[in-house]
């Protein structure tokens, strides 16, 4: 990072504590042509903490971390999940009814547990196929972060085509709802009157559209999905309110490997890139299943050019009688890591019998 780069974020990420230049503020930085999102929070975040501890109270710093970390990510990133390798039909809507079974799913995440009001996220979801070839899905997510909440409906509907005996093509699209939230109540303003923060509005509902194509056989997988497809505006209240949704592009893929009669071994990738410029990740992921009861792994997650999002993650389960749980734990190697404990997530999921025509093969995992 330049120098003149870093010394213009400097002076826009002093405290601020009138709303209205705090506003004004973060809007000069999401101009900055050479600034991206995760740029812009893990800057603002050590310079507030090493400046806000000498001037202010540990309650204020909280608030106003929150507050900047849901500006800079908001309308930009989806709420991500450590556990989508037991749940992948989230990353993509193509994986609706590929499964031998109708997996209804529940997930629970907590994000840097140290933080007070700190990203979680809950997710329910049920997918299915209605015959050979065609499948139908639903997913619901409810994310806070701070005084921001995010609230989605996602429909979808697949089509599966036989390529050769075993490889299977599946296209999917899945329109969805989408509203965002800002509770009042939670922001503590020196100016109770604020002009700028009561044109805010508390909710605004956007749709949009995600999209995926998805390559499988009973041993491997190739997956890729558009989220977000139209990049719909979000607004909140007027012009001086408004976001874009981000396009999110995913790419997936997987093989398992049996070893011996008990053991499978499945290494697999996953790929994200947002049109936000943020810096592309990548998860590095290595499971393993014995007897197909016990599961468990590790995964390795981080960026090309920031450390912001550099974890370790370990997650392990149990599949017994159609009903699967598992947890993971994130540990986070970058800045945020210093401050927060870790990342908790929690997956329950039971399997529905049902079986696919015969001419449509299970995909791998």
């Amino acid at each position: 990072m330049t120098s003149s780069k870093k010394n213009f974020i400097i002076a826009q990420a002093r405290p601020i504590w009138s709303f209205r230049a705090f506003v004004a503020k973060t809007q000069m930085l999401q101009k900055h042509p050479s600034i991206n999102a995760r740029q812009r929070v893990i800057l603002i975040i050590r310079i507030i903490i090493q400046d806000v501890k000498k001037h202010f109270q540990m309650r204020n710093l909280i608030v106003t971390l929150s507050i900047l970390i849901c500006s800079a990510v908001s309308a930009q990133e989806l709420p991500g999940f450590s556990m989508y390798l037991q749940n992948d039909f989230i990353l993509n809507p193509a994986i609706a009814g590929t499964k031998s079974f109708v997996p209804v799913s529940v997930s629970h995440r907590s994000q840097w547990t140290n933080f007070s009001n700190a990203p979680t996220t809950q997710l329910a979801s049920v997918h299915g196929g209605v015959n050979g070839k065609a499948g139908v899905g639903l997913a619901l997510i409810n994310h806070t972060a701070g005084p921001t909440g995010m609230m989605s409906a996602q429909f979808s509907y697949s089509y599966r085509v036989k390529l050769t005996e075993k490889l299977k093509f599946s296209f999917g699209l899945a329109p969805m709802i989408i509203q965002h939230s800002v509770n009042k109540n939670k922001i503590s303003l020196d100016e109770q009157n604020d002009n700028t923060f009561n044109r805010m509005s508390n909710k605004t509902i956007t749709a949009d559209l995600n999209t995926g194509f998805y390559l499988y056989s009973t041993n491997y997988y190739v997956g890729l999905s558009v989220l977000q497809v139209a990049g719909n505006k979000l607004r909140s209240g007027d012009d001086l309110f408004r976001e874009q949704l981000k396009r999110h592009y995913l790419l997936q893929a997987g093989i398992d490997r049996a070893i011996g009669e008990k053991y499978i071994l499945t290494p697999s990738l996953l790929v994200k890139c947002i049109e936000s410029g943020a810096p592309v990740q990548f998860d590095v992921n290595i499971k393993a299943t014995y007897n197909k009861l016990f599961w468990g792994g590790l995964s390795y997650r981080f960026s090309g050019s920031s450390a912001f999002n550099e974890s370790a993650i370990v997650f392990i389960g149990v599949t017994k009688n159609n009903f699967s749980f598992g947890y993971s734990y994130d540990y986070n190697f970058g800045s945020i890591g210093q401050f927060s404990s870790g990342s908790h997530e929690l997956f329950l999921c039971y399997r529905i019998p049902y079986q696919l025509n015969k001419e449509i093969t299970e995909p791998a995992k």
